[in-house]
């Protein structure tokens, strides 16, 4: 039940660039690292993870997989989880 109520507020605030945790404004979240050349991941001052379609010009969360491509990229040497 509780997320038949969240989740339309939540889009409802994403549709509007602004974090589901802290309602900043997602345009002067911090850039983090690119997905592809139309795609590119922020991070919020609360650390969620936020990736932006430049041909759209939405957000959307990062999933999970999205967030371990970034953090390869930028250790592609490192151990992720001990």
């Amino acid at each position: 039940m509780c997320k038949k109520l969240l989740k339309p507020l939540q889009n409802a605030l994403i549709e509007k660039h602004l974090c589901v945790g802290c309602t900043r404004n997602l345009a002067t979240a911090k850039r983090i690292g690119s997905l592809s050349d139309n795609r590119y991941m922020v991070e919020c001052k609360c650390k969620r993870r936020f990736v932006y379609d430049k041909e759209l010009g939405t957000f959307q969360r990062a999933t999970f997989a999205e967030e371990q491509q970034i953090l390869t990229q930028d250790k592609p040497n490192s151990i992720l989880f001990k």
